[in-house]
């Protein structure tokens, strides 16, 4: 059977009254899935703590998706004048959900925010706001192109996942959406690709289950260049042998 995946999405108002809240996720996160072979599921906004970790459980993995700022006080920092949106319901859903799965030791991907938000809660840091904390000459990391348009280099560490992924390449081009950043690499976790300017762009952990995160945003590139499914397939893969253990 192929593994069912959760996906986390953004809290928004809904425009019926009667339903104030809703969820919204980009469906380049879904098809992406789909095409690779898992069995997306959009993760609702529950309210209870059991029960996020109840569906956790059915789950055989974990995207968590791009999205708004991390509430800073997360990693025991004030906010910064540069911070943008913050969201706490989805930090605390997010929280309980990744906590569940490291428990279960489930693979979990993390896209954009979700690759910020999986180094705060293994103990990292980020940049509030890349243009104001980081030192040096910066690239452009909120790119005036389409979605999907690879904007920006990253070098990839060699013998890593994220190499193997994309059959060996030293080097590729990505999209770019983002203000914050990683700033201290949580324990456990090694950078597998890095901007020219020094800025993190993925990293893997060492030991352990299945943990990937990428700061650009490849359920925006797949349609056009296929490469970037490698992402959705090497997750899904990982799902389905969590999910062929755990059926045994």
């Amino acid at each position: 059977m192929k593994p069912i995946i959760g996906v986390s999405g953004k809290l928004v108002n809904h425009p019926n009254p009667t339903s104030p809240i809703g969820c919204f996720l980009a469906a380049g996160y879904t098809n992406g899935l789909a095409e690779a072979g898992g069995i997306p599921f959009i993760i609702p906004y529950l309210e209870k703590e059991q029960d996020v970790r109840d569906l956790a459980q059915r789950l055989d993995g974990l995207l968590l998706s791009g999205g708004v700022d991390i509430m800073p006080m997360s990693f025991q920092e004030q906010p910064h004048p540069g911070l943008g949106e913050i969201c706490p319901e989805r930090d605390w859903i997010e929280a309980i959900l990744f906590d569940e799965m490291q428990k279960l030791g489930k693979p979990v991907f993390g896209i954009c925010r979700g690759m910020q938000v999986i180094n705060v809660f293994l103990g990292g840091t980020l940049y509030q706001d890349l243009p104001a904390q980081k030192d040096g000459e910066l690239i452009q990391h909120d790119q005036r192109a389409p979605h999907w348009y690879a904007a920006h280099h990253v070098t990839i560490t060699p013998n890593t996942t994220l190499h193997r992924l994309f059959e060996g390449r030293d080097r590729i081009a990505v999209n770019t959406f983002h203000h914050q950043a990683v700033r201290e690499l949580a324990p456990g976790l090694v950078a597998t690709a890095v901007a020219d300017d020094g800025v993190i762009e993925a990293y893997e952990r060492k030991d352990g289950p299945y943990l990937l995160g990428v700061q650009w945003h490849p359920e925006l590139m797949w349609h056009k260049d296929r490469s970037f499914l490698a992402l959705f397939r090497g997750f899904v893969e990982a799902c389905q042998q969590q999910h062929a253990q755990t059926s045994r």
